[in-house]
């Protein structure tokens, strides 16, 4: 199992759904608007990121929300790992800078969803 997990990591656009998902549960349509990625390719990286164990899928209402695998056996080692790595990441970094204007703006995401923290980039 842990192998599928490394081999996920083996996409750009893998990583930089996890490190979004790492702050957060989003569903695929703020993924894309924040990623500026097309929602089927998104739908597919999220696929094969739930079929290596890395996410999991909540519905809430008619949306469906991604986060972070809590059944990880490896997770707090992984997550301080992938933190670590993607926080030199220019890509990764600009995308946690428009996740936070997507915050920002008035109406756009629901009261359940207002608790996203992204640390601030310099």
């Amino acid at each position: 199992m842990l192998h599928r997990g490394f081999k996920a990591l083996g996409d750009p656009a893998r990583l930089r759904i996890l490190n979004l998902l790492m702050e957060a549960p989003l569903c695929v349509c703020e993924l894309g608007q924040v990623l500026q990625l097309p929602q089927p390719l998104i739908s597919r990286h999220l696929a094969y990121l739930k079929n290596a164990g890395l996410v999991q899928d909540h519905r809430r209402g008619m949306r469906v929300q991604y986060s972070i695998s809590l059944d990880h056996q490896h997770q707090a080692g992984f997550d301080a790992f992938l933190r670590n790595a993607l926080s030199s990441d220019l890509a990764c970094c600009e995308d946690l800078r428009r996740c936070r204007q997507l915050e920002d703006e008035p109406g756009r995401r629901s009261k359940a969803n207002a608790a996203l923290v992204v640390p601030s980039i310099n």
